[in-house]
């Protein structure tokens, strides 16, 4: 379990890591005293379970648990504090919990065993994050690529989930109105192949990407995705999606609308 805590108070800090270690035997904490820090971590890596306080001096937690959710929309946020008034506003951002300072262990050990989003037994290996913006995980921490293109270039292939992708329709939706079929653009989509075959191998996961002469293709049965068990009709991962899909792309928004429909559908 990797947890982050979040309290500009060292007490409150020392003492949540305190219960935490007597309640869970394999637990990973980090902790941060502020608010921009904690988006840092956020930003680079896998959290399951984030402890926030509300009164924080240069951002309050209700605020920043709005801005973790969108780096991990699959992280569960439980907010601790000496005030229940903030109780029914911190519900609606579908947090996990509400628990009261100074935090006891029967208080924790509820909360855990009622997490709204289950947690990864191991951690270990590839997960893919399509809600909120689109990040690649590997063993917990987020996976960062030289070039954006070519972490758009996975993105497109996840989305497509398995078809055959021309080099055309690639750039077509990497470049949009940018696109051409001058030798300096082929050059560079030449590059980004390179290095995200590169990059897959360094992981030793390279048998998730598939490449013939002319077209590309992920194998989506390898690939742990928040996508795909969504499209699986799985409740668990259907409740993640809060309306935004791989948000940095414009080409992605298409697929919004078909999201939308399977939640409606499953409620």
């Amino acid at each position: 379990m990797n947890v982050l805590i979040v309290d500009d108070e060292q007490t409150a800090l020392n003492n949540l890591e305190r219960v935490l270690k007597k309640v869970v035997t394999n637990v990973i904490i980090t902790k941060a005293d502020e608010a921009e820090y904690a988006l840092k971590l956020c930003r680079d890596n896998m959290y399951d379970i984030v402890f926030l306080d509300i009164n924080m001096p240069d951002k309050d937690g209700l605020t920043l648990a709005e801005e973790i959710k969108k780096l991990i929309p699959i992280v569960n946020i439980i907010i601790v504090t000496a005030y229940p008034e903030y109780a029914l506003e911190a519900y609606k951002l579908y947090v996990s919990d509400y628990i009261m300072k100074p935090v006891i262990k029967e208080d924790l050990k509820k909360t855990l065993a009622n997490l709204r989003i289950p947690i990864k037994k191991d951690g270990k290996g590839l997960y893919i994050q399509c809600f909120g913006d689109f990040v690649v995980f590997f063993n917990g921490k987020a996976v960062s690529f030289g070039r954006t293109k070519t972490k758009e270039l996975l993105a497109y292939l996840i989305d497509r989930k398995g078809a055959q992708c021309t080099n055309a329709q690639i750039r077509a939706a990497l470049w949009g109105d940018s696109v051409s079929d001058d030798d300096k653009q082929r050059h560079y989509f030449a590059q980004i192949t390179y290095e995200l075959r590169s990059k897959l191998e360094e992981l030793n996961i390279s048998d998730i990407f598939v490449q013939s002469r002319d077209s590309y293709a992920i194998v989506p049965e390898k690939i742990h995705c928040d996508y795909y068990q969504a499209l699986d009709s799985n409740p668990q991962e259907l409740a993640r999606y809060e309306g935004e899909y791989m948000s940095q792309y414009e080409w992605a928004q298409m697929r919004v609308g078909i999201m939308n429909k399977n939640q409606s559908e499953f409620k």
